[in-house]
């Protein structure tokens, strides 16, 4: 009588995996004196976090921001757990790429969940599903040429934490990726385990456009699972980032690829891989690259 194994995919409780205090083990009369010194510092309002950015051209390494903000070290895979992640919508005008100014940074219409976007300079706050800047078709290139994109990006960001890492890190989604990863994140939901436990891992895989265009395409999988009391330290973490991360102004380095290590870049702001319209079996879902809008906390808050 023939018999078959049966394939298990549980994933194993990786006890090794550790969350860091910066201040763990210090005296107490040094911690008490570094307070009082950071007392005399100008506060800061916001998440404070180090950038992972998504390289331009198809290449497979993550730049993981260093010590000093110039500083990037590649990573082909990322191991970590996810704290919390939004959508977030931003509008600029013209061909990308044309900011010259730190103000043109900052989108003439932005939305941190997707949903509703605000123009600051007029008041006006509209329903990004009716926009018309939010849909396919709408999108122009670096050369001002129309794309099949949206002329209003749509984004993610994935704020996330490393083994043995005091810092927290940013991922921003570009749009290229976004379908795919809600997919995956959503994947990984069903599971049963809220994100907050699971160890992920995050890679590159190279893409191509309709254009030929080569881009980077964000990937995310399951890897392991959080000992419950690391989890509950993640849990407590998520919550002290959802009541501040509206504060995080979205600004081009949000969409902005890193730049090609290439002689003759000069770092200016460059278009992405444009991201694509739906296909025909696809095209009566307006927002094919973001999950509906939802008032519940999961999956995607």
């Amino acid at each position: 009588m023939m018999t078959t194994t049966k394939k298990t995919t549980a994933l194993a409780v990786v006890d090794s995996f550790q969350l860091v205090d910066r201040y763990e083990g210090i005296d107490p009369e040094l911690m008490a004196e570094l307070q009082d010194e950071l007392s005399d510092l100008d506060p800061e309002s916001g998440i404070t976090c180090r950038q992972i950015k998504v390289p331009s051209g198809g290449g497979i390494a993550y730049e993981v921001q260093g010590e000093e903000e110039g500083d990037a070290e590649p990573m082909k895979e990322i191991l970590g757990v996810i704290v919390f992640t939004h959508r977030l919508s931003g509008y600029w005008p013209g061909s990308f790429g044309s900011a010259k100014d730190a103000k043109d940074k900052i989108p003439v219409c932005s939305s941190m969940d997707g949903k509703t976007g605000f123009n600051p300079s007029t008041g006006e706050v509209t329903v990004c599903e009716n926009c018309p800047y939010n849909q396919y078709g709408t999108g122009t290139d670096e050369k001002g040429n129309p794309s099949r994109g949206k002329a209003c990006k749509n984004m993610r960001r994935i704020y996330l934490l490393m083994d043995g890492d005091p810092n927290l890190y940013l991922l921003s989604v570009p749009p290229t990726s976004i379908k795919d990863v809600n997919k995956q994140l959503a994947k990984i939901l069903a599971s049963g385990t809220p994100y907050t436990g699971i160890i992920v891992s995050l890679t590159l895989e190279k893409a191509k456009n309709s254009n030929g265009v080569e881009y980077s395409k964000v990937a995310v999988k399951k890897s392991g699972l959080l000992p419950p009391a690391i989890a509950a330290q993640v849990v407590q973490l998520r919550s002290q980032i959802k009541m501040q991360y509206q504060s995080m102004a979205i600004t081009l380095d949000d969409y902005n690829t890193a730049a090609p290590d290439q002689s003759g870049d000069r770092g200016e702001a460059k278009e992405p891989a444009l991201e694509e319209a739906p296909s025909p079996s696809t095209e009566g879902a307006i927002f094919e690259d973001a999950p509906p809008p939802s008032d519940d906390d999961l999956p995607f808050a």
